[in-house]
C-alpha cells in the first residue's frame, strides 16, 4: 500500500509536534486534544475529533472489505447483540484527502515533583501506570486493522496512521516466546520491526473475561513499525508509528 504525499506530510507534522512538545500528557485524551489543536491551529488542517462511523455503515463495509480469508471484524461484540459503533480519534483533511489517525498512549508509573496551578505540592505520582503489556500490544495492532478497513472502504481515505506513545521502553523490546506478546510483537529495539500477517490472541479458558474483548484477527498486509525516541527536560518517551 503506497503512501500519499499528504499522508506523509501529516505524519511529518505529528513528529514535529512531538519534537516540540514540552508537556507530559496525563492520558490519551490529553494527547489527542493537544495534537488536534496543533494540527488545526498551527497547520491549518481540517481536523475532526472522535469521528463517528455508525454501526449500520460498518455493516455495509464489511462484505467488501473483509473477505473470509481475513477473519471477522475484531470490534464485533462477540457476546452481545449491541450494535458496534466506531469512533476514530482524529481525522485530518485538506479538502481532497482524509487521513484517519488512531492514538494509543500507554504509561509506566512515574513519580516526581508535583506542581498544581503553578504551586509546588511536593512528591507524588505524575503518571499512573497502565495494565499489562499484552493488552497494549493487542490494542495497537487492532487499530492497524481498523485503518486497513477505512482505507479499503473510502476512496478519499488513501492512508491511515496509528501512533503509539509510551514512556515504557519495554514495548520496544523483543517479546518473550510462549506468551501472548509473542504473537503481537511491536518491535525488538531496532528502528524497524516487520510484522507478520497473523495477529492472534491464543485462547485461554482461564482468561475468559479478557478473551471476550480480545478476539483473534488477521491483518490484510504486513506493516513496518518505526520507533522514535523523544526527551524533554528529564522525561523520555517513545513513539511507534505505522502508516497504513
Amino acid at each position: 500500500m503506497s503512501q500519499t504525499t499528504f499522508a506523509q506530510q501529516v505524519l511529518n507534522d505529528i513528529h514535529e509536534f512531538l519534537n516540540q512538545n514540552t508537556k507530559m500528557f496525563a492520558n490519551e485524551r490529553d494527547l489527542q486534544m493537544n495534537l488536534a489543536v496543533y494540527l488545526k491551529a498551527k497547520k491549518r488542517y481540517d481536523v475532526e475529533v472522535e469521528y463517528h462511523i455508525p454501526s449500520n455503515i460498518i455493516d455495509t463495509l464489511l462484505p467488501q472489505s473483509l473477505p473470509m480469508r481475513i477473519g471477522y471484524y475484531p470490534w464485533f461484540q462477540t457476546y452481545s447483540s449491541k450494535p458496534q459503533e466506531m469512533y476514530v480519534d482524529l481525522v485530518v483533511g485538506n479538502g481532497d484527502e482524509y487521513v484517519p489517525v488512531e492514538l494509543k498512549y500507554k504509561k509506566k508509573e512515574l513519580k516526581g515533583d508535583v506542581k498544581l496551578f503553578w504551586q509546588d505540592m511536593g512528591k507524588g505520582v505524575l503518571l499512573k501506570g497502565d495494565a499489562k503489556h499484552d493488552f497494549g500490544r493487542y490494542g495497537f495492532w487492532k487499530e492497524v486493522r481498523r485503518m486497513e478497513l477505512l482505507v479499503d472502504s473510502f476512496v478519499n481515505v488513501r492512508n491511515g496512521i496509528v501512533l503509539f506513545v509510551t514512556n515504557d521502553e519495554s514495548y520496544k523490546t523483543a517479546s518473550l516466546a510462549g506468551t501472548n506478546s509473542e504473537y503481537l510483537a511491536m518491535g525488538d529495539g531496532t528502528d524497524s520491526y516487520h510484522k507478520d500477517t497473523n495477529c492472534c490472541w491464543p485462547f485461554n479458558p482461564l482468561m475468559t473475561d479478557s478473551y471476550k474483548s480480545c478476539p483473534n484477527f488477521m491483518l490484510e498486509d504486513e506493516h513496518d513499525v518505526n520507533w522514535y525516541d523523544y526527551t524533554f527536560e528529564r522525561f523520555s518517551f517513545y513513539c511507534a508509528e505505522v502508516l497504513v
